[in-house]
């Protein structure tokens, strides 16, 4: 489960002037994470034995309390005994923070990840658990008093809001973004709170207070700052990718002062040939002193303060500029940042956002900042500018109270699952390509996918909330497409039926002609489940996808039928195509570096692992009965 950020979003390059500025393209809008180098425990305190470096993890599903390490370096595990079950301690200590990191829990297993040694994100085989709980994957904590009396010692507390956890021996990619408390000298004046929890994707924790220590805590007292630290005593848990940002100051704006353009043709030179419309004192940025929304220019001018030297990274966005190209250029839009009077940002109207670096001493700086909008309609949710840097968290330098203000913004339409399935045609985004014949499966156990019709291929599956639709059916949209919500597992989407003239021939990536593929629909069985129905080079193929018995997997059954005179010699079934597809102990393959597992029935026919252009291959040669052949498999998350 890797690298989803709290703003997961791609940048643009920007054009920058000066000595002092730097660039790469792409360009992410935040700046990188810092790490903790798992080669050795140096960046923890006096580690006890239970924790160890290792190069993988492999959790036994069948059996609890199951972890076994593999060797290398990269990834910590913990296998505690009677005598040995110390927590892993931080040689660094934080107040805010946004902390990311990968977990491995075996079968039944529990730990938790303390933030300051003193407030708890549990960490729990929560897998299938229907209604998670306060000690589930994703809670926070409880606190404990025994002075409270038996059976009430525990309190506060908060349940995750959906159990998006997964199974014992996948990854699961956790992501913290935690505020310390706040002190005036010795008195504390604001309780610690997680601004956001999310879990494989999934947010499952929202603006949550803690007043004080959760049980089992490094620390009984509060204080500004804390190591991290992850229990050790509850059970065998694998870690890696510890990533982090650590917060201390923010950055200001000062003296603004704004004048402002309107007129029915503004173009890049308007503000230097033209005497301004109006102008005055600002108190943020914002297109707000045009007075209008459409066809004006904005000049702010003020000062920068920083509070530590070091680099810093401005993302501007101008919402305004469209996807085609006659909303795009500089003749529609643009916009120029200069600081100490030197150019470090500029948009020429080609793209929405752009990015720039630019090395800063603490204290104060001239700043200015232009931009202009030649159109006379378009989306108006302002103009957005962004600062990060050393110890300073991304913040917005524009209003953000003014942003909803603009426009007509719309709560999001989502479908929810109900007590029969639900079915959904849409578009789909999936791998950077627009599907355009999808269906979409709600399923009252909670398991849900979406299907593209012309490939015969699932492509997401997921848990948990259903559909989001707001693109569709809020007016025009703006791709008509659909989003899966919940803890959402991308499968490859090719197809899944191909005759292959050897083994080693290329699997086709997609399939347009008729004659090797042809759509049948679909029939609902009693329940109202689909089965999808298709003929490949004149084999009749019934695709039936269903969740399994305890909601956990979804399990898929292809029943081919070959007439007479049709060839069935090379017919192979694709199971999963990833970087990684790798065999475990007991018969099932790990897929995607361990983000899910398929099994097979007992007595199928022995599946083949083959490496392709750089990705494993997960195939299944299909053997035909008296023209009759049936593929069954599970995948498991």
């Amino acid at each position: 489960m890797r690298r989803l950020r709290f703003p997961v979003l791609a940048a643009l390059l920007c054009s920058i002037g000066g000595d002092r500025a730097h660039a790469q393209a792409p360009r992410s809008i935040e700046l990188p994470y810092q790490t903790i180098p798992l080669a050795t425990l140096s960046g923890f305190r006096a580690p006890s034995a239970n924790w160890t470096i290792a190069g993988g993890a492999t959790a036994d599903r069948s059996h609890p309390l199951a972890l076994t390490a593999d060797p290398g370096t990269g990834v910590l595990v913990n296998q505690p005994t009677t005598s040995v079950h110390g927590p892993l301690v931080t040689s660094w200590e934080h107040g805010d923070i946004d902390l990311s990191l990968d977990v491995m829990l075996s079968k039944s297993s529990s730990s938790g990840v303390y933030l300051m040694g003193r407030y708890e994100v549990q960490l729990s085989d929560s897998w299938g658990v229907a209604s998670p709980t306060f000690d589930d994957m994703g809670a926070i904590g409880r606190r404990w008093d025994p002075k409270r009396g038996v059976g009430s010692e525990g309190y506060e507390g908060v349940a995750p809001r959906l159990n998006a956890s997964r199974a014992p021996g996948l990854w699961q990619h956790l992501q913290i973004s935690f505020r310390a408390p706040r002190f005036e000298g010795k008195r504390k004046v604001a309780n610690a709170h997680f601004v956001k929890v999310m879990l494989n994707g999934v947010v499952v924790q929202e603006n949550v207070e803690v007043t004080g220590p959760t049980r089992a805590a490094a620390f009984d007292d509060e204080r500004a700052t804390g190591p991290l630290v992850i229990e050790g005593d509850h059970g065998p848990i694998a870690v890696r990718d510890i990533e982090y940002k650590a917060y201390s100051g923010a950055v200001a704006l000062s003296g603004l002062h704004y004048r402002a353009w309107t007129n029915d043709a503004i173009d890049a030179g308007w503000m230097t040939s033209h005497p301004p419309t109006r102008e005055g004192i600002a108190t943020s940025l914002s297109s707000e002193p045009a007075g209008a929304p459409n066809r004006f220019a904005v000049a702010f001018d003020g000062t920068l303060s920083v509070p530590t030297t070091g680099r810093y990274r401005f993302t501007l966005n101008i919402d305004w500029i469209g996807s085609e190209a006659s909303m795009q250029g500089d003749k529609v839009a643009g916009a120029w940042l200069t600081i100490d009077g030197k150019q470090v940002l500029s948009n020429n109207g080609a793209a929405q956002r752009v990015v720039s670096d630019v090395d800063l001493t603490a204290g104060k700086h001239p700043f200015a900042l232009s931009f202009f909008k030649n159109r006379q309609w378009g989306n108006n949710r302002d103009v957005q500018l962004w600062i990060e840097g050393p110890g300073v968290q991304r913040q917005p330098l524009h209003d953000e109270s003014l942003l909803l203000s603009f426009g007509n913004p719309m709560n999001p339409i989502v479908v929810a699952p109900a007590a029969e399935p639900v079915l959904v045609r849409s578009f789909e985004w999936h791998r950077g390509i627009k599907r355009v014949t999808v269906i979409s499966v709600a399923d009252p156990m909670g398991v849900h996918y979406s299907y593209d019709l012309a490939q015969g291929a699932p492509m997401y599956a997921w848990r948990g909330p259903f559909l989001e639709t707001t693109q569709m059916w809020d007016g025009r949209g703006e791709d008509q497409s659909a989003r899966p919500m919940g803890s959402t597992l991308e499968m490859p989407g090719t197809p899944t039926l191909a005759f292959l003239s050897d083994a080693n021939a290329a699997w086709p990536d997609s399939i347009t002609d008729e004659r090797e593929f042809k759509r049948g629909g679909f029939r609902l069985d009693k329940a109202g489940r689909p089965t999808f129905l298709a003929t490949v080079r004149g084999i009749a193929v019934e695709d039936a996808l269903r969740p399994d018995a305890n909601g956990v997997a979804l399990t898929r059954e292809l029943r081919l039928h070959a007439p007479t005179g049709v060839s069935t010699e090379g017919v192979y079934v694709q199971l999963a195509q990833s970087a990684h597809v790798t065999p475990q102990r007991d018969g099932s393959f790990a897929i995607d570096d361990k983000s899910y597992f398929i099994t097979l029935p007992a007595g199928s026919a022995q599946p083949v692992v083959r490496q392709r252009n750089g990705r494993d291959e997960l195939l299944v040669p299909v053997h035909f009965d008296r023209g009759e052949a049936r593929v069954a498999y599970s995948i498991v998350w």
